[in-house]
């Protein structure tokens, strides 16, 4: 099988080395083609942005990158052009295009595991990544963010193009979104993402671009004053959604289960259960450690679990912020965070 990636990559000097290393390091062994597209894209110019790319450029150059483009900001092109141009050089050689932004860090064994996952799948079209979204700082992450990433080029004619983000158009006229697919499970690679950090130069940038090419805008919202990011609480009830739980591990965490808070039903979810086994749940208070409720609970592979409290919500306790979640497997801890509310 090989692998063609296509990396977009701009403004991330301090991000390159960890992105590009482990795909380097496994190149020549899994027949891996390395193309990358490095520019602002136009509708930042249109902003009135100054292009910011010269540090990762030179970062860029050291690496053995097999077709690389670099636009400057009389030959912006587009998100989806700049893209495309990459995939038309990669499409014709490999049997798998793979997607990957210059702030998203796989280890060299999390892609190992992809690949193996992907050749035990043979009749899935594509595939989506469990990215572990890091927000606000390098201590919080949010979950449940699962885009697609990896696509067969032997399916529906071949691929054409893309039309949207990662999203891509077949040759027979058909879209990737009704053709088989499996999510790479998070105990196989639950992938290291610089997403939505305060001190990443890219961030109050992203959020006005996001604001013009998204239909519902922006999740979050950027304070100049105080160069501070934060959810953004008018986008979801636009879209009516909860604004995410944040999660902070403290010194053991499972990748066979997500545990997240639901503030308005007032209830716990477990979900992404990899392996079937029996856990005992404690919930504490985060801020005085009173154990408010324990459990024994049996999970099953791909079954998601709702564990709820029929007391007062949460939500509405002045200061209360977050839970200490414990979850043993015979009398052993295997998992162990803060979820904030």
């Amino acid at each position: 099988m090989k692998i063609g990636v296509l990396f977009a990559i701009y403004n991330c000097e301090n991000y390159v080395d960890e992105c590009l290393k482990p795909w380097f390091n496994l190149k020549k062994t899994y027949d891996i083609t390395i193309a990358c597209t490095s520019g602002m894209f136009k509708p930042y110019l249109e902003l009135g942005f100054e292009p910011k790319n010269k540090g990762t450029l030179q970062k860029l150059i050291q690496y053995d990158i097999d077709y690389l483009i670099s636009t400057g900001s009389n030959s912006l092109n587009d998100e989806i052009q700049s893209r495309d141009n990459i995939l038309n050089f990669l499409k014709k050689d490999n049997d798998v295009i793979w997607i990957v932004d210059g702030d998203e860090f796989y280890t060299e064994k999390q892609i190992v595991d992809i690949l193996n996952f992907i050749e035990s799948t043979p009749d899935t079209d594509w595939y989506g990544i469990n990215f572990k979204n890091y927000t606000f700082t390098n201590e919080f992450f949010t979950s449940g963010f699962c885009p697609p990433r990896i696509f067969r080029t032997d399916r529906n004619g071949g691929i054409d193009k893309f039309y949207f983000d990662n999203h891509i158009n077949y040759m027979d006229g058909s879209d990737f979104i009704t053709k088989p697919s499996l999510s790479i499970p998070k105990n196989i690679a639950w992938v290291k993402h610089y997403s939505w950090l305060n001190d990443d130069p890219r961030t109050s940038e992203k959020v006005k671009y996001q604001n013009i090419r998204f239909k519902d805008g922006c999740s979050f919202k950027w304070d100049d004053n105080n160069k501070q990011l934060s959810f953004d609480e008018n986008y979801f009830k636009k879209v009516n959604e909860e604004i995410p739980n944040l999660h902070q591990e403290i010194d053991i965490f499972s990748e066979n289960f997500t545990i997240s808070f639901n503030r308005n039903k007032n209830i716990f979810y477990i979900e992404n259960v990899t392996k079937t086994q029996d856990i005992f749940l404690k919930i504490f208070n985060g801020h005085n450690g009173i154990l408010l409720s324990s459990k024994n609970l049996n999970l099953y592979k791909n079954i998601n679990l709702f564990y709820g409290f029929d007391f007062e919500k949460f939500s509405e306790i002045p200061n209360f912020k977050k839970f200490r979640i414990e979850v043993s497997i015979n009398n052993e801890i295997v998992h162990h965070e803060l979820i904030y509310i």
